[in-house]
């Protein structure tokens, strides 16, 4: 039996039962409490609610509110009229309408009548209620202690020491998401004010008198409860037992209690690609070992939970590669599509900073015909991105609060390239150690100087448009996968596909006579040939041109062709794109590419060809430029309403980043917290999956495999 000791009065609940339509925000705002009391009671709504599943909720003033979802033309007054309430009463039940009401906002428009016995006590049997506990009382930090990390220290040590979890060292330390502890790192550890107690009272049969020794286990990749209850030899059930208050989500990370004794051998359960074996020699030490294998006594300690017991002669440990020790430290394949959407419970206020290009220190926006102008002219390019992009995290904003998040947003002008003199005066002269994300600067080396300038805060630093990597700063988020990541896309795309077809490698060499290849397609053309040894290579003559004569001896006709074309030189596409488009008369020909450049989008390219031959390529976002109405997304037909266009690719994707970040931020603790979740996001035209290595910042790997289907169509096939 579980005695609970509380202050006040008992909580109470009541039952309620989801209709078609409803979700835990609107059902939060009929009942007057909020999205994380919901969850902390009924933890699978995390992943959604279906019509008539029954929800437990907290009474908080015993009232219910009648709500209403903002529609067209929608006002206060007319909402007002509507309801036959007031619009101070409205204001009174929604103090944010003040500063007006948007699309898709929810709204209490009026307090429902009570029904007489609708309240179910806590202490009264209902299927739903029985197990229900009160409410974990919300923890009130009141100041910080500094702790230097001391050699051989683990997080789960100093959390012992401290009488505090894990996740409150990692909340307030934030790079600990994803990166280990080291010697003499300074960590904020949070005090707390003093608690209600909670005593339990363990029956002599429960699984913690049958476990003699326990020890701590940080959940890893591809874990599940199964495999790691098997592991030690219990049951799922009686692994929740041991965690009480485990976090349903199951995330990456997470510390939980597990049996000492392991029933599986190790071989078995970790990726020998990444790790090996290794027997502790007589008279070594856990030091010895980690300064042979220069890893931290964190990782030992996580890898190996029994070191804790201590080190013996003979013992089996598991240890990092060598080649493995620049790998990532967070990386999850593209899978399922996470919807962070269903699963809001941090309500905070978002403080976030944008930082674009506007070159305003240039631009008079009272002159209109200057302006205009300006616009025309190549230097004015990043503006005119800068202002696209900034449409999309706008209409993003105004998407996010309809969910009930709270953003404030601040917008400052970057001015020019390589301008590190004026963002470092914006950082001094602005409060960005309180913002929860900095999305921008467009730039590489402003969003490089940005990232430096906050990274003794922690905050997450967006690199919007580049693709290039950074290795310096660990808060450094970069949006678009590089050009490795799409080959490497593509290049598995086509390995691991069974048809038995006939590969063909066609790359560019250099341009005149005796020049060698470009570095990059050389790099190409070797990992093609590394992936795939018996491929047939077509002779390329001086100038980038090949010959009928030579192309046909490496095609085949009794299989498909599948033909990997690697140029930057519209000549050659020119020369070869019609060439194989003949030969599909007679032949099964597919065309591939692992980078389709500006030169497949050059006049003297006819798109007919690039259809008749399926080209397939890989592609940071869905290339879907010419929207029809049965295509068009709720996002595209809202901006074409009110811009009378479709949206550039960059509102698109200020759009989709923005909106992903917001998700993020209400779905988790922050940022990097969020990107632990395993599983991708994806929008109107972007998706996202964030991988991390254990030196530098994060970077995005999720990407398409678009092929040109028949009519000119694009269709996404991955």
């Amino acid at each position: 039996m579980i005695f609970i000791t509380t202050v006040g009065f008992s909580q109470q609940y009541k039952s309620h039962k989801v209709v078609q339509g409803e979700n835990v925000y609107r059902i939060a705002k009929r009942y007057n409490t909020t999205p994380e009391a919901i969850y902390k009671i009924n933890p699978t709504a995390k992943e959604g609610v279906k019509e008539g599943q029954i929800l437990a909720i907290p009474v908080v003033d015993d009232q219910e509110y009648q709500i209403h979802i903002v529609g067209e033309g929608d006002t206060v007054f007319n909402l007002s009229k509507k309801y036959n309430t007031t619009q101070e009463a409205i204001y009174n039940l929604n103090p944010d309408a003040v500063n007006g009401i948007n699309l898709g906002q929810i709204l209490r428009v009026a307090v429902l009548e009570k029904k007489e016995n609708t309240e179910v006590s806590a202490e009264v049997s209902d299927p739903v209620l029985d197990s229900i506990q009160p409410l974990e009382e919300i923890k009130q930090i009141i100041r910080f202690k500094t702790h230097k990390v001391r050699r051989k220290e683990t997080l789960f040590g100093i959390s012992q020491k401290y009488n505090i979890t894990v996740d409150d060292i990692k909340k307030h330390n934030k790079r600990l998401y994803s990166e280990q502890i080291r010697k003499r790192d300074k960590l904020r550890i949070p005090v707390f004010a003093e608690q209600t107690v909670v005593s339990r009272e363990v029956p002599k049969d429960s699984l913690s008198s049958r476990v003699s020794t326990t020890t701590k286990y940080i959940v890893e990749p591809k874990d599940t409860r199964y495999s790691i209850a098997r592991r030690h030899g219990i049951t799922v059930g009686e692994l929740n037992q041991l965690n009480p208050g485990m976090d349903p989500n199951f995330p990456i990370g997470m510390e939980i209690t597990v049996p000492t004794m392991i029933f599986v051998p190790l071989k078995e359960v970790i990726d020998l690609d990444k790790f090996e074996l290794y027997e502790v020699k007589p008279k070594e030490t856990v030091y010895s070992i980690l300064r042979r294998t220069e890893i931290t006594a964190d990782s030992l300690f996580k890898m190996n939970p029994y070191l804790r017991d201590g080190l013996k002669s003979g013992m089996i440990l598991t240890l990092p590669k060598r080649d493995s020790m620049d790998s990532l430290a967070i990386d999850f394949p593209e899978k399922k599509i996470v919807p962070l959407e269903n699963m809001l419970s941090n309500f905070k206020t978002k403080k976030i900073a944008i930082m674009l290009p506007f070159g305003l220190d240039t631009l008079d926006l009272e002159a209109r015909q200057q302006t205009e102008d300006f616009l025309k002219t190549r230097d004015a390019r990043g503006a005119r991105v800068a202002l696209d992009f900034y449409k999309g995290v706008q209409m993003a904003i105004d998407s996010a609060k309809t969910k009930g998040l709270s953003i404030d947003a601040t917008v400052y002008d970057t001015q020019r390239n390589k301008n590190t003199t004026h963002i470092k005066r914006l950082i001094d002269q602005n409060n960005f150690d309180e913002l929860d994300v900095v999305i921008g600067p467009l730039y590489q080396a402003n969003v490089e100087a940005v990232a430096a300038e906050l990274k003794k805060y922690e905050t997450p630093v967006i690199s919007p448009i580049s693709n290039r990597e950074s290795k310096l700063y660990s808060n450094f988020f970069q949006t678009i996968p590089t050009d490795v990541m799409l080959q490497d896309k593509m290049i598995n795309y086509v390995a691991k596909d069974p048809t038995d077809k006939n590969i063909v490698i066609i790359v560019q060499q250099g341009k005149k006579k005796g020049e060698p290849m470009k570095a990059k397609h050389q790099e190409i053309k070797d990992k093609l040939i590394a992936k795939f040894p018996d491929a047939k290579i077509a002779r390329i003559e001086e100038g980038n041109y090949v010959y009928p004569v030579h192309l046909n001896k490496v095609l085949a006709k009794n299989k498909p062709n599948w033909v990997f074309l690697e140029s930057d030189d519209v000549a050659m596409i020119s020369n070869v794109t019609p060439q194989l488009n003949a030969k599909a008369e007679s032949h099964q020909i597919t065309m591939f590419t692992t980078d389709k450049n500006n030169a497949f989008d050059d006049d003297n390219i006819k798109n007919e060809h690039l259809s008749k031959l399926h080209l397939h390529y890989p592609s940071i976002d869905k290339e879907f430029d010419n929207y029809d109405e049965e295509s068009m997304t709720p996002f595209v037909a809202r901006y074409k309403k009110e811009f009378e266009t479709i949206p550039s690719k960059y509102t698109v994707r200020g759009f989709d980043i923005t909106y992903d970040i917001l998700m993020r931020l209400g779905s988790a603790d922050d940022l990097y917290h969020a990107a632990t979740f395993e599983g991708t996001t994806e929008y109107v035209e972007n998706k996202f999956n964030y991988a991390k290595k254990l030196l530098g910042g994060y970077y995005n790997k999720a990407s398409y495999i678009i092929k040109f289907d028949d009519e000119l169509k694009l269709t996404v096939i991955e």
